[in-house]
């Protein structure tokens, strides 16, 4: 390992203080206002929203999980571009909608303008609230990419590591705002787009002669791993179905996700940003390349040290490799990283204590508040990789997207139906996301009343979302719907 970190400390640290300038530098061009913080004053054009919906969405647990899964479920990887492409199909439809409402009604987050679709504080809250929940284990994720990073580059302690790289981010966050975080994207998805084409192209070329030839190995010795779902035992295509369903229904739905619509300059830029993002799967690609170069190595571990322990062969490149191996990392971590850290500070603030509990907080208030949840984010990030050291990041992953999908049938109902109104709305979302916590819960600690409550072993938001559904449909038709002149504001025309 000497010799593989012979380059990597010097390409950590040059990528580190390039994230960090570009971020600082970007935050200067703004008011500095809490509009700017959060969405950049809706200043975002085609390209860089591009880069800010890729970058953001492809994790370290997409780089590091996407390999994993190919040596230990095989072709079930798959479902990642599955519902990848067609993740922003609801996008297309209703960010142009969720863009004029914002710039109109003055409203930057998710649980804002549902919160005003519904006139109740509580839904406001509830939902940031929940946002914040759910994006603990997914920013632990993150951290945990960067300490494998710093881990087997410098020789620090994966906690340490995590702490200075998410140190560097916090600082960008705390002084750039959506800007920082916006041109950081561009450069972490190129950074991401050209190593792992580089690395995915390289090493099985290296090792078996080119990608033909490796998958002519792949078939004719491991066969069950280019079947869907994958090999027995594993995944039911019952539940492979399921997976990309749920998938596909709570992308869109992730608040920081929902959030980049009113950042965008116009209502046309967020449908151009739905229709390119597709394009960026193009990263996937390579990673499952190496997943399955990687299967046919004897001693693969099959967890998610697997692309480290390919790229640190003697056989397959060296220094160089390994430094590539680690900027990539970085940037996949960062660049969600840093989402989630503006994205819940900018919810904790706006929604849970102005438009939830009501705190009549002036901008400059509302600013520094936000640069402290920053701060407490990343405290809070840091407890979480200790707690969930002994996770992996695929149960991390699908942990965290139980709660966000519980955010659907407000979403889409308020938009789209005149009907749905507060009650139905705030009863749907109680009852969704109390079955995900108490499954969750019963899972834990009481396996037995969990496989009665779920005997199809469905994730736990698919459950909830069903009853949430369920309810809120049920209770819109049953109840008075809301004011027209209400409704007006939220586009729905005279019935």
């Amino acid at each position: 390992m000497a010799d593989l970190g012979a380059v990597a400390p010097y390409a950590v640290f040059a990528y580190l203080a390039a994230s960090l300038a570009i971020g600082l530098v970007a935050g200067r061009r703004g008011s500095g206002g809490a509009d700017d913080f959060v969405t950049g004053e809706r200043s975002f054009g085609p390209v860089l929203m591009y880069f800010v919906m890729g970058a953001m969405i492809f994790s370290a647990y997409a780089l590091l999980g996407t390999p994993q899964r190919v040596i230990s479920k095989g072709s079930d990887a798959f479902y990642m571009l599955a519902y990848g492409a067609a993740a922003f199909v609801p996008v297309f439809y209703f960010g142009a909608r969720v863009r004029r409402m914002g710039a109109r009604l003055g409203l930057v987050t998710q649980a804002e303008l549902i919160g005003a679709r519904y006139d109740s504080r509580r839904i406001t809250t509830v939902m940031g609230a929940a946002s914040l929940l759910a994006f603990i284990p997914y920013l632990a994720i993150q951290f945990k990419g960067a300490g494998i990073v710093m881990h087997h580059a410098l020789g620090w302690s994966p906690l340490l590591g995590a702490a200075v790289v998410y140190a560097v981010v916090a600082v960008y966050v705390m002084f750039g705002g959506m800007r920082g975080v916006g041109w950081t994207n561009v450069l972490q998805g190129v950074a991401m787009l050209a190593v792992v084409w580089w690395l995915g192209l390289a090493i099985p070329g290296q090792l078996f002669g080119g990608i033909a030839p490796m998958f002519d190995r792949v078939i004719a010795e491991r066969p069950e791993y280019l079947t869907l779902p994958g090999p027995a035992p594993g995944t039911s295509s019952f539940q492979y179905t399921a997976e990309i369903v749920m998938s596909t229904l709570g992308f869109a739905m992730w608040p920081q996700v929902f959030m980049k619509c009113f950042t965008a300059r116009s209502a046309r830029a967020v449908q151009y940003s739905a229709v390119t993002y597709p394009s960026f799967l193009v990263f996937l690609i390579p990673l499952l390349f190496l997943g399955y170069a990687a299967l046919l190595l004897p001693g693969a571990p099959r967890d998610e040290g697997v692309l480290l322990w390919l790229v640190s062969r003697p056989e397959v490149g060296g220094p160089w490799v390994f430094a590539a191996f680690c900027t990539a990392v970085l940037a996949a971590s960062m660049s969600t990283g840093d989402s989630l850290l503006h994205g819940g500070a900018s919810i904790f603030v706006r929604d849970v204590l102005v438009s939830g509990l009501g705190l009549p907080l002036s901008e400059q208030a509302q600013t520094r508040l936000m640069r402290m949840g920053v701060v407490v984010l990343f405290a809070l990030g840091l407890g979480m990789l200790v707690v969930a050291s002994k996770v992996s990041i695929v149960d991390l992953l699908l942990l965290a997207y139980a709660v966000p999908v519980q955010f659907l049938p407000p979403v889409i109902f308020g938009l789209y139906w005149r009907r749905a109104n507060r009650v139905a709305a705030e009863a749907g979302l109680f009852v969704g996301l109390g079955v995900a916590f108490a499954l969750f819960l019963a899972k834990i600690l009481a396996p037995g009343l969990y496989a009665w409550c779920n005997p199809l072993d469905l994730q736990i938001g698919a459950v909830g979302l069903v009853l949430n559904a369920i309810a809120m449909f049920v209770l819109s038709l049953t109840t008075p719907p809301m004011a027209q002149s209400h409704l007006q504001r939220f586009e729905f025309r005279s019935p």
